[in-house]
């Protein structure tokens, strides 16, 4: 076989089989291990590899429709973004287990997107679902304590029993959506939705949703946002992606350097998982608030 034939998601997908095989089987015989240093190791690549992804948002909403007034300027754009991250982490410091419901609901409908090649947004829901409450299948208790950390709420292990309920009719949608995208001929898709998957159930919480949002979403979103903006080679990384991903990293710094006297592993795990949040939340918050002003102003030329 000519390897230069391959394209970039075969690669990805060898690596993702490969990369997901060999953590499983280093973790089953315990030469890796769920521990405190693992957990922040695990979140620290969270934001150095998932993160960038999300940079460019401000670049993908100036492509959509004009939004007139005050939102045409990209200033006021990075005003109104900045806004929802606040507003997110004021929530986190009035209501933290508020807080992490609504965190865990953003990631369900955000990771939704990237199954929609199975035909079904019900199935691709259902997949996004299974990959957050898997965890409590096998680990649930160490999720209950993660929860909890997170929150600084004892009252936040309750997630996690809500996670366990739904677990298994979530898994077997999930295997459904799987079934589909395989049949419809998205192979690459359904082997990153079946490694995602088993990532999930069977790594610790921290260490399994690394793996699936640093090898799975995150380079399904990149791919997805350059190509809609016609990025490639070294044109997607100058202009936005290494400054923003820089900015993202500062605000977890500066959420750590807030923290509540937590311990060093506790403090990387809550800030980097808390800056995810803080950054999702206008990421979901400004497209909905956008279109409800062009609404208005459709409304409005009438």
């Amino acid at each position: 076989m000519d390897l230069s034939l391959l394209r970039f998601d075969d690669w990805r997908i060898a690596g993702l089989l490969v990369i997901t095989t060999a953590t499983i089987f280093l973790y089953q015989f315990g030469v890796i291990f769920d521990s405190s240093a693992m957990t922040a190791l695990a979140s620290a690549a969270l934001l150095i590899f998932g993160m960038p992804h999300g940079s460019f948002d401000l670049a993908l909403l100036q492509r959509g429709p004009a939004v007139g007034g005050l939102f045409r300027s990209r200033t006021a754009l990075i005003i109104l973004y900045l806004t929802c991250a606040a507003a997110m982490y004021l929530v986190w410091r009035t209501a933290p287990v508020a807080a992490l419901m609504a965190f865990l609901i953003m990631s369900v409908i955000h990771f939704a997107e990237d199954w929609e090649g199975c035909g079904s947004s019900f199935l691709a829901g259902g997949i996004a679902l299974a990959l957050i409450s898997a965890p409590s299948l096998m680990h649930g208790d160490s999720l209950s304590g993660l929860f909890m950390t997170l929150s600084g709420r004892a009252s936040a292990a309750i997630l996690a029993d809500y996670l366990l309920l739904v677990a298994p009719t979530m898994l077997l949608l999930a295997i459904a959506g799987v079934a589909m995208l395989w049949h419809s001929g998205r192979r690459r898709l359904a082997l990153s939705a079946a490694c995602a998957l088993t990532a999930m159930l069977l790594l610790p919480p921290v260490m399994g949703f690394a793996l699936f949002f640093c090898l799975v979403h995150s380079p399904i979103q990149f791919r997805s946002h350059a190509t809609a903006l016609g990025l490639r080679g070294a044109d997607q990384w100058g202009g936005a992606v290494i400054p923003l991903t820089l900015g993202g990293l500062g605000i977890a710094i500066a959420i750590f350097a807030m923290g509540s006297g937590q311990s060093l592993a506790d403090g990387i795990f809550a800030s980097s998982f808390i800056a995810l949040s803080v950054l999702t939340a206008p990421h979901m918050a400004v497209p909905i608030i956008l279109r409800m002003v062009q609404a208005h102003e459709a409304r409005a030329a009438i």
